[in-house]
């Protein structure tokens, strides 16, 4: 599934929702302190063929990071690598 993360968003806007999209079942495993603290959550199923999970980010400051990465419970298989985005100021 690593070819579905050629559009990958790098930052987002303080208080803004961060949801994270995929096309099948999935648990996000994400960090908003660089990893000293991990949480697993389950995506939601919209059946519209897509997946979702909104990352809790209404308390992030501007310059905090995001870390996750994807588990595959149907092929079970981690995604292989982590993605970060960034917060920033709203402009």
């Amino acid at each position: 599934m690593t070819d579905l993360f050629n559009h990958k968003c790098r930052c987002f806007g303080r208080g803004r929702i961060l949801r994270l999209e995929v096309p099948a079942a999935a648990r996000v495993h994400w960090s908003s302190d660089g990893w000293r603290t991990i949480h697993d959550s389950p995506t939601t199923d919209t059946g519209l063929g897509l997946h979702h999970f909104d990352v809790p980010t209404g308390q992030l400051a501007v310059g905090s990071e995001v870390n996750f990465t994807f588990f595959w419970p149907e092929a079970e298989r981690w995604e292989g690598q982590d993605f970060r985005v960034t917060v920033v100021s709203n402009q």
